[in-house]
């Protein structure tokens, strides 16, 4: 049939469902929702019984074949759902010895290794009737969504592929989403929640449904929204990254030792201040050139609430580069992985109070 954007997906459920439906994408939450949106309308269409089957390092195609063709005792429509996480032999995409692409690796079981994209296409070629096939898998690269086994699914019925949502994208999701749950968010609150949840959708979703029930039948403003999630730690993190704009050295310094002190991994402060940092050198290249604060923090997508510790650096920051503090906090994610944890803690602090206005960080030898 065709491939289906995920704002087409629910019309086409309220259809009668096609024999094979094909699941997979890059966003947990998007699959998620979809798979269960399959679920419940298989039921209600009179789908009454679900085989679910795991693809694994070994796994025997047959199974899949046996259940279509397998007449329940007990319902009249099933759905077999087939889950793989790893392609349809389980493994890494490698090569086989005549040299064509296949679902596997290394470690790939003995046998023939194109086994699970040849069963896919055959199971497209002659879907079983009452019996709905789900296939579910996670994320493909182009050349896995051209492989022959996908084409195949798609043509016998219909597929959705999860794809990022782009950061420009993401109030417009936030806003749709709060409409949903009957929450009336202002747009600068929606930008605020984009930018402290970085992309991490189901963290959307989860602020989301706790502002509905804080906030009900009332507009939800940005400072309603950084008051009540402020105990979340990504969020905190934000708080540090507040102060640290507006030089407040001491708070942005208490608020990263209260970060550190509660167990928070270095690598999620080191992600939004990079966030920080690349937005304020977007803001402080347009400043150089307009000496205007509010046209420059405009050219770099900042307003309302989300402009004023920007406003606040762009107009005291001297001798900070913040292009230069982000080259430097590469080095925060080498001695991370390197199990040098304090080592990162220390650069942290180092930036923090530099950009702060404090001090500025002395290069380490090497």
């Amino acid at each position: 049939m065709t491939a289906l954007r995920h704002n087409q997906f629910a019309a086409q459920l309220a259809k009668p469902l096609p024999p094979i439906v094909l699941l997979a994408g890059e966003e947990p939450l998007l699959i998620q929702e979809a798979l269960d949106a399959v679920r419940a309308a298989a039921k209600k269409q009179g789908y009454s019984e679900r085989i679910t089957l795991n693809v694994e390092p070994g796994f025997r195609w047959q199974q899949v074949f046996d259940q279509c063709a397998l007449m329940s005792l007990f319902a009249e429509r099933r759905v077999v759902e087939v889950r793989m996480p790893k392609g349809p032999n389980g493994h890494k995409r490698g090569k086989t010895v005549e040299g064509e692409e296949y679902e596997g690796g290394e470690d790939a079981p003995s046998g023939k290794s194109e086994d699970g994209s040849k069963a896919l296409v055959a199971l497209a070629q002659k879907p079983s009737p009452d019996t709905l096939l789900l296939i579910v898998a996670d994320p493909l690269d182009y050349k896995g969504r051209q492989a022959a086994w996908y084409i195949a699914l798609d043509a016998a019925g219909v597929s959705l592929y999860a794809d990022p949502v782009k950061p420009e994208q993401l109030p417009a999701f936030i806003s749709q989403r709060a409409e949903g749950l009957k929450l009336q968010l202002h747009p600068d609150a929606a930008l605020v929640l984009a930018e402290r949840t970085e992309g991490n959708l189901l963290a959307c979703l989860q602020d989301l449904e706790k502002l509905a029930l804080l906030f009900p039948n009332q507009q939800v403003s940005a400072e309603d929204l950084l008051k009540s999630v402020a105990d979340s730690s990504r969020f905190e993190a934000f708080d540090l990254i507040d102060k640290m704009l507006t030089g407040d050295a001491v708070g942005a310094a208490h608020a990263l030792h209260r970060l550190r002190e509660e167990g928070v991994n270095a690598l999620a402060v080191q992600g939004p201040l990079a966030y920080a940092l690349r937005t304020w050198a977007v803001a402080g290249t347009a400043f150089s050139k307009t000496k205007d604060v509010n046209s420059a923090c405009a050219q770099a997508k900042l307003f309302g609430v989300r402009a004023r510790p920007y406003e606040a650096a762009l107009r005291r920051s001297r001798g900070f580069s913040p292009a230069t503090a982000l080259a430097r906090l590469a080095k925060v994610d080498q001695a991370v992985k390197s199990g040098q944890e304090s080592a990162a803690w220390e650069d942290l602090l180092a930036l923090v109070l530099a950009a702060s206005g404090a001090a500025l960080p002395a290069a380490k030898a090497a």
